[in-house]
């Protein structure tokens, strides 16, 4: 685990990392407009999501290694989902605070300067990001019914009966994790530079690397 992590934050931290937890949102919002190009993508539009997000998370994972980051990243998605009426919905909350709250106890646990602790990290970041996608299997009516509000019927009958079954379900789910481990690495060669530099790549304290917005 890395040495001397840093406790007290700079308005120029919060900052960044809010900016960053932005970034971060909008590649999810972007996944969630493919939905309009056919139910498919509306499910798997998370999995692609994640091939991008793992850019700006690694990078204010590796910039801001102490406790707080990614529960910072949480909360903008927490304020996500309650500006559009989502935290009603009890799996798309549990999966938001899943999405709150784990991320940063995986990297105390693991090292906050650490490569693999931050991938796993990523890894329970990307099971918060289903709840929308998984009342598709547990709550089919409700979703049914949310779909023919938004794009119409045949959408809504297209969504449920092309993903039906639990077998369905855990492909989905499998694709989400792939996605997040590929988007990992996808992060770590387009960021060698900058996680090179914060100590997350070679080892070397943070702390003496100076930061750069």
């Amino acid at each position: 685990m890395s040495k001397l992590m840093p406790t007290k934050w700079s308005g120029k931290e919060i900052g960044v990392t809010i900016g960053y937890a932005v970034l971060t949102l909008l590649c999810f919002f972007a996944g969630d407009c493919l939905g309009f190009l056919g139910p498919f993508w509306w499910v798997y539009g998370v999995p692609v999501s994640l091939l991008i997000a793992g850019i700006p998370y690694f990078y204010i994972a590796a910039r801001e290694q102490r406790y707080g980051t990614m529960t910072i990243v949480g909360v903008i998605f927490l304020l996500y989902g309650l500006l559009g009426g989502s935290l009603s919905n009890p799996p798309y909350l549990i999966c938001t605070l899943i999405g709150l709250i784990c991320p940063d106890l995986v990297r105390m646990a693991m090292g906050y300067d650490s490569f693999v602790g931050t991938l796993v990290s990523y890894l329970v970041f990307a099971i918060a990001r289903v709840g929308a996608q998984i009342n598709v299997w547990v709550m089919p009516e409700w979703c049914h019914g949310q779909a023919i509000e938004e794009m119409g019927e045949d959408y809504a009958d297209a969504l449920i009966n092309n993903n039906a079954g639990a077998l369905k379900c855990i492909l989905f789910l499998v694709a989400v994790l792939v996605a997040a481990v590929l988007g990992a690495y996808i992060a770590k060669a387009f960021l060698r530079k900058p996680l090179t530099k914060y100590g997350m790549l070679n080892g070397a304290s943070p702390v003496e690397a100076p930061k750069e917005a």
